[in-house]
């Protein structure tokens, strides 16, 4: 090892140890968010799949319930997947580039760290946890097993694949990448020895608990995720570029833009085997979500293992331009951008300050949930049984449902969901206490009752002021009201 690649896998390591101390420190800051207590929710009713992903994220959180259920407990595993990817990725780039400075490694991973939905993706346990970490995984082994690997790199590929698809469909991307591989490699001699079918085999065999829930529940969860991202009437050119304005501030102009600028070169290049995989595996999730983006826009973590396998690639392309002025002027300018919105992030998390109105602060979805599903859960308790706790949509459920665990949580929309799996769709003449937040704006839910009393509310403070208010109704009769 060189004294250049001590020194970067040194500044790496402190970079890494750097974020994670910072993710521990605002960890336990507030409740979780929607998608993790939902998440939370698969550990608690262990499945071999689950409606909206793949069980893999509820497997992980099981593997902590029973040492503790706390807020910081949930949240220690995303924080060990982030900085796992973060070392995984500057390995990944010393192999892609091993001709270049081993501080390429370090400034990929400044990239991807530089991201504040990277940053947020540490501290919540959602599916692009262990998709980032698993799917750097099979990129790495599958380009090692494409150089000259044996045996133990075509089962590592096959192992990770499999991985990645327990853990959310977007993985086909990177079964598709390995393919992109194969063909435009003129590798396909590879197919006829055993090596490459190994590593499909032990995806496959990994990925069984997912085909056999679907199998058992109608294809329920494929059907909805090929359904989920065209859900537009037609492709739209202004939803297409709201989404890339999304990607631009949630993966910073130095990745999101020099990323495509590297890409694009690297078509240029693709006879580099390090490019040719970048382009391979980077190319097709980020044009999937890319052009889904017009149908239906694009959230930004949907496109993070797109823009972690890119990180590489675009750390040798400012390597390679550093010496332009603006691409100086424009990282640096980025990196600020960056530090600016991690600090205005998480000093808000630990110590809320920014001035808002009554009922309107600006974070107001992450307070409040563990009180109002006690309240909810002791009013529910006062009612003839049997009673239940009803909330509008799934996203109130899933908070509700942790905090108020192990209490029926019924969603009154007609969205047939997870929820529903759980505890049931509503059940004529049901009786029990609706609860809403009051940033709710949808139909009022009583309406679905025949009858409905109000209960007094539930205003949650910060700075002496209401941030938001849970409002609670005793209600009976459901499917029983005159209205429509």
């Amino acid at each position: 090892m060189t004294e250049s690649h001590r020194t970067s896998l040194l500044a790496t390591g402190l970079l890494i140890a750097a974020t994670t101390l910072l993710h521990l420190l605002v960890a336990p800051a507030v409740g979780l968010s929607v998608d993790e207590a939902h998440y939370a929710l698969y550990g608690l009713h262990l499945e071999w799949s689950y409606f909206d992903h793949p069980p893999m994220v509820g497997w992980l959180q099981a593997v902590v319930l029973p040492f503790s259920q706390s807020d910081f407990a949930l949240r220690l595993l995303p924080v060990v997947l982030s900085a796992g990817a973060s070392l995984v990725l500057y390995q990944l780039t010393r192999d892609l580039f091993p001709e270049q400075s081993p501080w390429t490694g370090f400034f990929a991973v400044a990239l991807l760290q530089g991201s504040i939905i990277v940053q947020l993706l540490a501290l919540a346990m959602v599916p692009d946890g262990p998709l980032l970490l698993f799917g750097l995984l099979a990129v790495l082994w599958i380009h090692r097993a494409l150089g000259k690997g044996g045996v133990r790199e075509w089962l590592l590929s096959g192992l990770f694949l499999g991985l990645a698809g327990l853990s959310k469909y977007t993985a086909v991307t990177l079964a598709a990448g390995a393919l992109l591989s194969l063909a435009t490699g003129r590798q396909w001699r590879r197919m006829l020895t055993p090596g490459p079918w190994l590593a499909v085999g032990v995806g496959l065999l990994l990925i069984l608990p997912v085909l056999w829930w679907n199998h058992q529940h109608d294809w329920i969860s494929l059907r909805y995720q090929l359904q989920h991202g065209t859900r537009g009437e037609q492709w739209s050119g202004s939803r297409f570029l709201l989404s890339q304005v999304g990607q631009l501030v949630a993966y910073t102009p130095a990745l999101y833009l020099f990323g495509w600028a590297a890409l694009l070169q690297g078509l240029r290049e693709y006879r580099h085997p390090g490019v040719h995989a970048t382009l391979c595996f980077a190319l097709p999730l980020l044009l999937l979500f890319g052009w889904n983006g017009g149908f239906y826009t694009t959230l930004p973590h949907w496109t993070v293992l797109g823009w972690a396998i890119a990180a590489p690639l675009t750390a040798r392309w400012l390597w390679q331009h550093w010496q332009r002025r603006w691409i100086r002027l424009t990282t640096w300018s980025s990196a600020a951008l960056s530090v600016a919105l991690a600090g205005l992030l998480y000093s808000q998390l630990l110590h809320p300050w920014l001035p808002f109105e009554r009922n309107n602060h600006p974070l107001r979805d992450l307070y409040g949930w563990q009180q109002a599903a006690q309240r909810a859960e002791q009013l529910r308790r006062q009612l003839p049984a049997p009673a239940e706790i009803f909330v509008p949509n799934w996203t109130f459920a899933s908070r509700i449902a942790w905090y108020a665990r192990p209490a029926p949580v019924v969603v009154l929309d007609r969205r047939y969901d997870q929820f529903d799996l759980w505890f049931g769709s509503p059940q004529q003449g049901a009786r029990g206490i609706v609860v809403f937040p009051s940033y709710y704006h949808g139909p009022p839910p009583g309406r679905l009752f025949a009858r409905c009393a109000e209960l007094p509310p539930l205003p949650i403070l910060l700075q002496g002021k209401a941030a938001v208010t849970f409002y609670f109704e005793a209600c009976e009769g459901y499917g029983d009201s005159e209205q429509p």
